[in-house]
């Protein structure tokens, strides 16, 4: 997480090849455990923050799309969200650890709050 500009979302997944860098994909039990109730900063497309709660709700505040409601949930090892501003169901894509504390789904960056 994050699809965020309405070509991409936030934690917006699109395919891609992973780089060397983003070679070390996440399983949904490490996802879950590192964004759960948490919040995070990304930059990418655009930038801002978005937080996931346990219950499966998430916001985020976006300096270019403004603020959103959704849904967020693993599927196997790829996160999915869903937000209320934007059609389509649900977007899902695998999540890279960069570095120690960066994060990637392709499109954006992310340290965790």
């Amino acid at each position: 997480m994050l699809t965020v500009t309405r070509t991409a979302t936030l934690l917006g997944f699109r395919t891609m090849t992973a780089t060397a860098a983003q070679a070390d994909a996440l399983s949904a039990q490490e996802v879950l455990a590192l964004h759960t109730d948490q919040c995070i900063t990304y930059w990418g497309l655009s930038e801002g923050t978005q937080c996931f709660s346990a219950d499966g709700r998430t916001n985020h505040d976006d300096t270019t799309d403004g603020t959103d409601t959704g849904r967020w949930e693993m599927r196997a090892d790829e996160m999915c969200v869903n937000w209320d501003g934007e059609a389509g169901g649900f977007d899902c894509g695998p999540i890279w650890r960069v570095d120690a504390d960066t994060f990637t789904d392709g499109d954006y960056n992310w340290t965790i709050n």
